[in-house]
């Protein structure tokens, strides 16, 4: 719980209670352009979703407990309103960046709300700027806690109940001005607004038979309109921990954080206004970053380069990760030397992914360094990734020139089981 304001000052005439007008000119004030507010309590409609979405698969980054999650007066037992905002991020020149796609050279792909500024600093710090001008407004110290993706809060759905937009199949909220694209971010504060909205859920409302953005996912990760398996969403993957499971790999591209695809699709975000905010205007590296060049940062580096973006706080390994699996889905030979590199990390998903990236892009260089690896190679995840890397660069090799000698009747150094089957075509 947090204070904010001055405490009451008979020059200021103290208020109990509020309305959005009173509010919207403060939040214009800090750069929020889009409010709204409903009260603090309990999102009891919460409880079927939720059990819904645990049966699917946490992810990992939500707010364990479902019940501290539907009830805003855990997160400030003496809130009596919550203010909501949306904080368009996707300008102009971002929204061209998304369609130029630097295809001739080796660059991986992020998600246009990583082109900025991180997001929960901005939005948190105008927020937290809010609360201090309502503080004055009612001529008293306010409690407030600030809600940017790390609190219990549901986000979307606190947005949807106060009106700030609705809620598409793609589960994205919707503002009318600047569709999904936006950041949603909520102020819990011990004042009351009268004219707080209480909306009831009305998930597609505004979508009607159409349902582009779930045809079109990557992996098909929508189970229903607005409910979605989320281990299975592209931008999760990017994100989480460990080796990318195999079923994820080619859907993800050259994507190494993050994916649009069910906004990018969308026909109601078609001709919608775009953000004017300079600390979104997207830098050009963060958009398309140089893979090789991101595979030779050290952590140091990397957030010199990319410490202002959301996309920072999993770190340089993660991106590498990303990056491997990227370079084995563009299947650029000359990346073969510095991918291999990586079959030495002391990172067991920098191996399985450089192993796998080696046996996408296939060769004869990409063979020789997987056999090297494999010879001392201990943990069996890696061997496994490995010895199917060798089988996949084989066939690769074998079912084109690259395999065979130069006469063109037989196959060197070919000791792979598809050697005879080619072999007897």
């Amino acid at each position: 719980m947090r204070r904010a304001g001055a405490e009451r000052d008979p020059a200021v005439t103290g208020r109990d209670k509020l309305t959005l007008a009173d509010i919207r000119p403060l939040a214009e004030e800090v750069g929020l352009p889009e409010i709204a507010a409903t009260d603090a309590s309990p999102f009891d409609d919460l409880a079927r979703p939720l059990a819904d979405y645990e049966a699917r698969g946490r992810t990992g980054f939500e707010w364990a407990d479902a019940a501290e999650r539907m009830d805003p007066r855990f997160w400030l037992p003496e809130a009596k309103s919550i203010v909501t905002a949306a904080l368009p991020y996707l300008t102009e020149e971002g929204a061209r960046r998304m369609r130029e796609h630097p295809r001739s050279e080796i660059r991986g792909q992020t998600s246009c709300y990583v082109y900025g500024e991180d997001y929960h600093r901005v939005l948190s710090d105008r927020l937290t700027a809010l609360a201090g001008r309502i503080g004055n407004l009612v001529g008293r110290e306010i409690r407030y806690r600030v809600a940017v993706d790390t609190s219990p809060l549901v986000d979307r759905r606190v947005a949807e109940r106060s009106g700030l937009g609705w809620i598409g199949k793609n589960g994205m909220l919707f503002s009318p001005r600047y569709g999904s694209y936006v950041f949603l971010g909520a102020l819990l504060i011990d004042v009351e607004i009268e004219d707080a909205l209480h909306l009831p859920p009305a998930i597609g409302k505004h979508c009607g038979d159409c349902d582009l953005c779930m045809r079109a996912c990557p992996t098909q990760a929508f189970v229903a309109p607005g409910e979605l398996k989320a281990t299975a969403c592209l931008s999760y993957v990017t994100q989480m921990k460990g080796i990318i499971p195999r079923a994820y790999r080619k859907p993800l591209g050259r994507r190494v954080w993050g994916c649009d695809v069910c906004q990018q699709v969308c026909p109601l975000n078609r001709d919608r206004a775009h953000a004017e905010d300079p600390v979104f205007t997207p830098d050009a590296e963060a958009a398309y970053p140089d893979l090789v060049r991101l595979l030779g940062m050290s952590n140091r580096q990397f957030l010199r380069a990319y410490g202002r973006s959301a996309m920072a706080w999993r770190g340089v390994r993660t991106m590498q990760r990303n990056a491997l699996v990227a370079l084995g889905n563009l299947r650029r030979p000359e990346a073969v030397p510095i991918v291999a590199r990586f079959l030495a990390s002391d990172r067991v998903e920098l191996r399985a992914s450089a192993a796998w990236a080696l046996g996408e892009i296939g060769g004869q260089d990409a063979l020789r360094e997987l056999r090297a690896a494999f010879a001392s190679e201990q943990d069996p995840d890696v061997r496994k990734e490995i010895e199917d890397a060798i089988a996949n660069a084989w066939g690769k090799a074998c079912e084109g020139d690259e395999g065979r000698d130069e006469t063109g009747s037989g196959y060197r150094d070919c000791d792979h089981p598809c050697r005879g089957d080619v072999a007897g075509r």
